[in-house]
């Protein structure tokens, strides 16, 4: 799964929006929207662990993304 998806699911899931997630994690949305329409295919480390800390995302997840199995 990549950022875009995984950050998708989680938002539906959470019933919040990009902006509250922007709000949340001090990470601009049109960074977030970059992210999710895939004209960036990732966040750096640093903001994907702000993101899934608070869209409560499985850490160990982001091994998928950053290769690390």
């Amino acid at each position: 799964m990549d950022a875009s998806n995984m950050i998708a699911k989680a938002l539906k899931k959470a019933n919040k929006s990009v902006y509250w997630l922007a709000s949340e994690t001090g990470i601009g949305t049109s960074t977030l929207y970059a992210v999710l329409n895939k004209q960036n295919r990732t966040l750096g480390l640093e903001k994907m662990v702000k993101v899934a800390i608070a869209l409560d995302i499985d850490l160990n997840s982001l091994k998928e993304i950053y290769g690390e199995k």
